[in-house]
């Protein structure tokens, strides 16, 4: 009953092997949320929710910041309507490579930030080397329904997403042999709070670093959560499909009733 809940499952990303990716994630995993990054690849998540175990996030990553304007706005909130989109993302501040201009990026984050709340959804954020100025934006919308994904900081950071209430999803980097600041940050966060994720095709995690990633490479993530927390594996997929739901409203009804066929249950 696992769930990953942030993967890039798009033709881009897995050319003509998307097709078999989706089909080992719908054998194996409860559900994935299918993240976009630009209004192409938001199309195309809409379009592969058809897919039984597929819901979807629309919104623009901030390497493609230059591209939301006012026509490209209106079309994400006609694409958020549709029945298995479940929010608006990623969305975010990325400082880490000059690719696009900081000042657009803060603009264009909280503009989305912005359609989130008109929506009433929750936001995907993508945050590297750029917290003070996510949290800021945040803050000054004054909308904190949202997820800090593949969280890439540490326990003070932390401590400051829990301040505002909002979840913290965690990627394969949980697994990395250097990263014990994550693994710190992950000791402490309410347990009602996290998600877990792989990211795919990237940070795939130990033992399968180096690889493509895979949403069904998420066993390893909770199977490290799990440790870190002394829980069962058994536990804390219950765990993570309660705040799946919970996070995801849209979500909640379709899962409840795939959990009362699903056998794996």
């Amino acid at each position: 009953m696992y769930i990953d809940s942030h993967a890039h499952l798009l033709k881009k990303e897995y050319g003509n092997n998307l097709e078999s990716v989706i089909e080992d994630s719908e054998k194996t995993l409860f559900a994935v949320n299918n993240i976009a990054y630009d209004m192409e690849s938001s199309r195309e998540v809409v379009s592969l929710s058809q897919n039984s175990s597929l819901f979807g996030s629309v919104g623009i990553h901030p390497y493609d910041a230059f591209s939301l304007d006012k026509s490209s706005e209106e079309e994400l909130a006609t694409l958020a309507s549709y029945k298995k989109i479940i929010a608006i993302g990623e969305i975010g501040l990325d400082y880490f490579r000059n690719i696009t201009n900081f000042s657009l990026q803060k603009k264009i984050f909280e503009k989305q930030i912005i359609i989130a709340k008109s929506l009433n959804m929750p936001f995907i954020v993508h945050s590297r080397n750029a917290f003070n100025d996510t949290i800021s934006i945040i803050k000054s919308v004054g909308y904190l329904n949202g997820v800090f994904h593949s969280f890439d900081y540490g326990s003070e950071e932390a401590e400051k997403v829990m301040d505002l209430g909002m979840y913290i999803s965690f990627s394969g980097m949980l697994t990395f042999k250097k990263r014990e600041d994550l693994r710190e940050a992950a000791k402490i966060v309410p347990i009602n709070k996290v998600l877990l994720e792989t990211d795919s095709p990237y940070l795939a995690p130990v033992p399968e670093r180096g690889k493509k990633n895979l949403p069904i490479f998420v066993k390893y993530i909770y199977a490290e959560f799990a440790n870190l927390r002394n829980i069962s594996q058994d536990e804390l997929q219950y765990i993570i499909v309660k705040n799946f739901k919970d996070i995801f409203p849209k979500s909640k009804k379709i899962l409840t009733e795939k959990e009362k066929v699903d056998l794996k249950f």
